[in-house]
Formats: structure tokens, sequence, C-alpha cells
């Protein structure tokens, strides 16, 4: 009974690791090999920033994914999007080099000793019929249930949402309504970003990590994406 409830707890926080990959390929239908990379420099940039400011990691998520989606939407938007028209191994091969020159750098910045997100709840555990409990994964399965439910309500029920659905139904058709396409790409790969860097606090929070954790964590997400269905944002949760 222990081990079942874990892993259910383990796969809500799995859920959000895959949250941005889902929504990448769902909309611009591109495998982001480089999202490994946002879930660690996520969790490195979280740790950083508690060491510094003494906050709690959950707070701290927010500013170090608004950081990292600001430097994803340049990434798309002049970097990916131009490449994209040049057939689907294109994008792939470019994320693929973006992935190689962050593991790099991360290595030399940070070393390749391992590192985790420190909070008084990491390690914490409480029981609950006498089945043991880690705190901070069920946590991290309450953000991925919220998360999932916000993507939802985002995609479904506002203008932005409305600019996904239609890209990634037909890309030129909506641009030739007035669609901003380039804009709109951008923007879900920033958000996607965003969402893997709190993804990236609760694995640094749950486990530790390395400047190679990054593809580990992608074929994690990957796998979760597949069993739920490609471009499912929903079925990220049921994947996980």
């Amino acid at each position: 009974m222990e081990l079942a409830i874990q892993g259910l707890l383990l796969g809500g926080l799995y859920a959000t690791t895959a949250l941005g990959l889902s929504l990448v390929f769902g909309t611009m239908r591109m495998v982001n090999l480089a999202h490994g990379e946002f879930l660690v420099i996520g969790a490195y940039l979280a740790s950083i920033a508690v060491a510094v400011s003494g906050l709690d990691p959950l707070l701290m998520a927010i500013p170090v994914a608004l950081l990292i989606g600001a430097i994803a939407y340049p990434i798309q938007r002049y970097v990916l999007t131009p490449v994209m028209s040049h057939g689907d191994e294109a994008p792939i091969t470019a994320t693929f080099g973006i992935s190689i020159v962050a593991s790099t750098a991360m290595l030399l910045i940070f070393s390749s000793n391992p590192r985790s997100v420190s909070a008084p709840y990491s390690t914490s555990n409480f029981e609950v019929f006498g089945v043991g409990i880690r705190v901070v994964l069920l946590i991290a399965c309450a953000i991925g249930v919220v998360l999932v439910v916000a993507l939802n309500l985002l995609l479904k029920r506002t203008t932005f949402g409305r600019r996904v659905r239609a890209a990634s139904i037909d890309a030129e058709a909506a641009g030739l309504v007035g669609s901003n396409i380039n804009r709109t790409y951008a923007q879900v790969f920033a958000l996607a970003a965003g969402v893997a860097a709190i993804g990236g606090v609760l694995i640094g929070l749950s486990f530790s990590v390395d400047p190679g954790s990054g593809l580990t964590w992608l074929l994690r997400a990957f796998t979760v994406v597949v069993i739920g269905g490609l471009g499912s944002v929903t079925g990220t949760l049921y994947g996980g």
C-alpha cells in the first residue's frame, strides 16, 4: 500500500516535469530535447535563490519560472522558429545543440557535484493509517494537479488559448486570419520552460540533480507524454 501511494504521488511530480514538453509538442509538433536542461536549471537557480534569500523554495519557484521563461522566449523566436520551416529534423537538432550548450555551461559553473534544494519539509514524512507519506511528494502531486487544471483553463477559456489551439490545428490558416504565429510559438515555448522550471524546483526538493541529469528527466518526461497522449496536457497527469 505504501509503495502504491508513494508511486501515485511520484506520478504527480512526473506529470509536472512533463507538462512543458507536452505543451510544446501539442502546439508546434516539436520535440524539445532541451527540456531536461530547463528542469535542471530550474533546480539549480532555486537552490541559489534559496541560499541567497533564505525564502521558501516554493515561493522562489515563481521568479525562477519567470526568469527561465524570459530566457526561453528569444530562443524560440530567433533560433527555433526560423529553422522550423526546414523540416522536422532541424528544430530537433537545434534543441539538441541547446541541450549540449546548457549542460556544458552548468558543468563549468556548478561542477559535477550533485545539488539539491533545501527546505524543512524536503525530508519530512507523516503517517496516515500506518502508511508513510513524503511531504514533498504530496506537495509536488498537488502542484502538478493545479498546474494541469490551470493550463487547461488557460488553453480553453482565454484569447491566448484560442490562438494556441488555432496554431496547433493549422498554423498557416491562423496566420492568414491575423494571428502572429511566431509570437504565439515563442509565448508557448516560454510558458513551457517556466512550467519546466517549477518542475525542476520540485525535483530539487525531492531528489538531487547534477549537470548531466537533464537526459534522465527528459526520458522520464517523454515517457509520461507518450503514455498520456502526445500533446495532451490532461494526459500528462494520467501518464504520470
